[in-house]
């Protein structure tokens, strides 16, 4: 960044500037109170709107010089300038703007921040980007677990502290689960090795396997041949029971059939005497001018009237109705009823007794005819003995199954625990990894490597450049010299060789080849000639192309290198020195 030209017009202590830098590096000095870091400031606050002395646009009066009314700065870069009128404020920029020319223009500037703020400020200058996926990218180069990545990343938005904490706390779960399904306490290099103990007697997992497929194979067979003679049993006891049923139906059928004489005796005398009564019913019936059998009929012939009685035909006289037959008919017909039922009930039993006789002769035609059970019990009791024989051997080969089993599952849930805990450690190695690459010797160590080596290294290059003592950032961010003195404990002259350094550190690495040192007058004697032989060498390698160094001089200064060009100011006013001699 070259500053081709610096003009101010009443502002705070200077009444009237005209720079116009001839070398890289301009000495603005003079003595005391006469204006030079009111020049300091013109140019800050045209650069980057910075105002040092007020804090608000509406004070901006209070930057004019005593007893004028208007002013203004202009500060050109090559061929653009920005411009502010005063007291209005009113700026017209043609500067493109860069925050970090403020810690260029203000070489105290990094000094006076926090650790928090020197940090991001370094990352920026860097280009260190340590959003989610930059992080993600690093720890996966580092080889970290992926899914366990994406489990911790969203806290990475709330610090680096943050998301470790949350990656040991799990590194420290996974101990506990580890613990837990072991019953022992954990140790890296014991739960990298650690195997499930083995159940007592604990056989071969093929031997095992062979075993229970050889006892299955067996029960298998054994439980077919018990199931065929379970069916031969069976048909055995079905024949049996058979046999003892028909023996029941013939007994029964037996005892009805011994009562077929006597069923027949009673069925013929029912017969009989129903029968004798039927013809006095009938002669009632026709007496009492009822219907009686043989009703009259038609004769085909000759249509006379007929009567067919006891086989013959005869012709139909109508009778006379007899008043004592019509009143004793009802008697003799309920007594013709009680006959008739007894004969259906009598011929009933007739007929059941010769029923069952008949079957009963089936029966025992069909008992004669099959063997006797004798031989089915011999094969039977046979049967009986075999298949206990097989139950009980099929019971043993069961409890020997359920042995093996029960070893085999045995053999699993151990090789289970093995495989469970070497998971668990897997997880706490996971995690732990995780943990460290979060921790402060991880990722945020290789940030701050990277974000400190190059300023680090540059800083050490200007010490040996400038024969000053060398200064170093630490890892925590504090600014140290030289034996490690920490900066608050350094000199004032120190402190401000320190953040000339600094201020040259930042402007090399930015590329911006700016340099703005303001108070150089605490340097005296051989100090203050180092400063001037410093910049003559930044200048002679390109290193800069503008250096404003504002110095309290009380006469104007004498012969400079070549690269340094000196600005008196005098009655508030500044020209070159050179031009006016």
């Amino acid at each position: 960044m070259r500053i081709t030209a610096i003009h101010a017009r009443n502002f705070l202590g200077i009444r009237a500037a005209d720079i116009i830098p001839a070398t890289p590096v301009s000495l603005i000095c003079g003595p005391n109170g006469a204006g030079k870091s009111s020049i300091q400031e013109a140019v800050r606050m045209a650069l980057t709107e910075e105002t040092v002395r007020v804090g608000l646009k509406k004070e901006y009066s209070k930057l004019l010089r005593d007893g004028t009314e208007s002013g203004s700065i202009v500060v050109s870069v090559g061929p653009q300038s920005n411009s502010i009128a005063l007291p209005s404020g009113k700026i017209s920029k043609g500067v493109p703007a860069d925050e970090r020319v403020r810690y260029l223009l203000d070489a105290q500037r990094f000094a006076s921040l926090d650790v928090k703020a020197r940090r991001t400020f370094l990352f920026d200058l860097m280009g260190l980007k340590i959003g989610t996926e930059q992080v993600r990218e690093r720890l996966v180069a580092r080889g970290c677990n992926a899914k366990k990545i994406e489990a911790v990343l969203p806290l990475v938005r709330a610090g680096f502290d943050a998301a470790a904490k949350e990656a040991a706390g799990k590194a420290t779960a996974s101990k506990g689960a580890w613990r837990e399904l072991t019953s022992d306490t954990y140790g890296s290099v014991k739960a990298a090795d650690w195997v499930a103990p083995l159940p007592a007697g604990a056989k071969d997992p093929e031997e095992l396997a062979s075993l229970i497929a050889e006892s299955e194979e067996t029960i298998r067979i054994l439980s077919t041949e018990a199931g065929e003679l379970q069916r031969q049993l069976g048909e055995i006891d079905a024949a049996a029971r058979q046999r003892a049923q028909r023996a029941n139906q013939i007994a029964e059928l037996r005892a009805k059939a011994e009562q077929l004489p006597k069923a027949q005796d009673s069925a013929a005398r029912a017969l009989a005497e129903r029968d004798a009564f039927l013809p006095q019913v009938e002669a009632l019936r026709a007496a009492a001018g009822g219907k009686v059998a043989g009703m009259p009929c038609a004769c085909p012939d000759c249509g006379a009237a007929l009567l067919f009685l006891a086989g013959k035909l005869a012709k139909y006289e109508p009778a006379q109705i007899d008043p004592e037959a019509a009143g004793r008919l009802p008697e003799y017909e309920r007594s013709l009823t009680v006959l008739e039922n007894a004969l259906k009930s009598r011929t009933t039993e007739r007929d059941a007794a010769d029923t069952a006789a008949k079957q009963l002769r089936l029966l025992q035609d069909q008992a004669e005819a099959e063997a006797t059970d004798s031989a089915d019990e011999v094969e039977r009791h046979a049967i009986v003995s075999r298949l206990e024989a097989i139950q009980g051997s099929i019971t043993q080969f069961g409890k020997d199954l359920d042995t093996a089993r029960a070893a085999q599952r045995a053999l699993a849930q151990a090789d289970a625990v093995t495989k469970k805990a070497g998971q668990h450690h897997a997880d706490v190695a996971a995690w732990d990894a995780l943990a460290e690459a979060l921790g402060p010797s991880g990722i945020p160590a290789d940030l701050l490597s990277e974000a400190l080596d190059p300023i680090n290294e540059r800083l050490a290059a200007a010490a040996n450049e400038s024969e000053w003592m060398r200064i170093g950032i630490e890892a925590d961010m504090t600014i140290t010299a030289a034996g490690g003195r920490p900066y608050a404990l350094l000199s004032e002259s120190e402190r401000w060789r320190a953040d000339a350094m600094i201020a040259e550190a930042i402007s090399r690495l930015t590329g911006l080849r700016l340099l703005v040192l303001d108070r150089a007058d605490v340097l005296i004697g051989s100090e203050r000639d180092r400063l001037f032989w410093w910049l003559d060498d930044l200048a002679a390698a390109g290193a800069i192309d503008t250096a404003l160094v504002f110095m309290s001089l009380k006469t104007p200064p004498g012969a400079l290198p070549e690269s340094i060009t000196s600005f008196w100011i005098a009655d508030h006013e500044v020209g070159t020195v050179r031009e006016a001699a």
